[in-house]
């Protein structure tokens, strides 16, 4: 029996392609309001609203409130609502405070393979494995013909080139403006993009699953050391030009977040939790999971310390970007003998 009235809550799921919850919505019920719903309490960093708003308007007949989502979902009166189950803590309350009111139906979307078709892992490696190896669900068409979008056409763009990394689509994935089953799906010829995809979905599931081990907390101001870093004026060039592309276009390669990170960890000392409250602050693509999940594991594997200054001579024409060594670049915050990679080697040697 169908039902009368579905509401589907849009969430990080801003598309009509491969859209499980949407796909159930249209094929279980007679009218189907497709909402999104703006929550106050969340912060809404101003770089990332330009590209929400515009992704917004890339879902056909979405209507759009402001407010908490358990009311505005209630004005429609729903006999069901329909969402795509995601990682974080405030998602998992949304999810429960939902339940309590409405016939919740969740499903897949957010990542590759669902939280619950893998058992957690807390380490990549075995974790990739099962994860390549899991039954994958089928793509769903969009309920009805949708012109192609922004976000579409990027990845066809990126499935073109040669590269096999620096998709530059973490924005579009963040927001769920392209389904990541796709992007595996299609991609399968670029298996460091598949590869990284495969670390997005490791880090969700820890993240649901640990969510206390991801949290910020109240790790302090840092110092004079953290104004450096965060202003790109550490006097290393690598580091630096990350930064400074990271303020100009809220982008940063991920070779260069890990350079990055890892001085202000290993080198500087300090805690990596104000460093992935800047990026989060700055990053188009801010994914809790993914953005945490890398600054954790770049503190906590000590074995694996990036030299700022070996990875710059390797991305020269990169650093040039956005750096200039003259006579009014800063001196190093620390001396380059006091890096950690050089303080660790000699711990080895002797």
């Amino acid at each position: 029996m169908r039902l009368d009235r579905a509401v589907v809550l849009f969430t990080r799921d801003l598309r009509v392609h491969d859209h499980p919850a949407l796909a159930a919505a249209h094929r279980e019920a007679r009218s189907v309001v497709r909402l999104f719903v703006r929550d106050p309490s969340l912060p809404a960093p101003v770089r990332r609203l330009g590209l929400l708003e515009r992704l917004l308007r890339d879902v056909p007949d979405l209507r759009t409130a402001h407010g908490d989502p358990v009311e505005e979902v209630a004005r429609f009166a729903p006999d069901a609502v329909y969402c795509s189950r995601d990682a974080s803590p405030y998602a998992r309350r949304r999810e429960r405070r939902l339940a309590e009111r409405f016939d919740l139906r969740l499903h897949p979307g957010s990542t590759v393979v669902d939280f619950d078709d893998l058992k957690p892992y807390k380490v990549f490696t075995p974790y990739h494995r099962a994860w390549s190896q899991a039954p994958r669900r089928d793509l769903e068409d969009p309920p009805s013909p949708a012109p192609e979008t922004d976000a579409r056409r990027a990845l066809a763009a990126f499935l073109q080139t040669d590269a096999d990394s620096g998709s530059r689509l973490g924005a579009y994935l963040h927001f769920g403006a392209l389904s990541p089953l796709e992007c595996v799906a299609r991609g399968a010829a670029k298996p460091e993009f598949v590869r990284r995809l495969a670390w997005r979905d490791f880090y969700a599931q820890l993240l649901r699953a640990d969510p206390a081990r991801f949290a910020l907390g109240a790790p302090g101001e840092g110092g004079e050391l953290f104004a450096a870093w965060r202003a790109g004026r550490t006097g290393y060039p690598l580091v630096d030009a990350g930064l400074r592309q990271l303020e100009l276009e809220g982008y940063m390669p991920n070779r260069v977040r890990l350079v990055v990170a890892s001085f202000l960890v290993h080198d500087l000392g300090l805690d990596w939790r104000l460093g992935a409250r800047h990026f989060e602050e700055l990053l188009l693509d801010a994914d809790v999971a993914s953005n945490r999940g890398n600054w954790l594991w770049v503190a906590e594997n000590t074995r694996r310390v990036f030299n700022p200054v070996l990875q710059a001579e390797r991305l020269a024409d990169y650093v040039r970007r956005f750096v200039t060594v003259d006579a009014g670049y800063p001196d190093p915050v620390i001396a380059p003998a006091g890096l950690a990679v050089k303080r660790r080697r000699r711990r080895l040697r002797s």
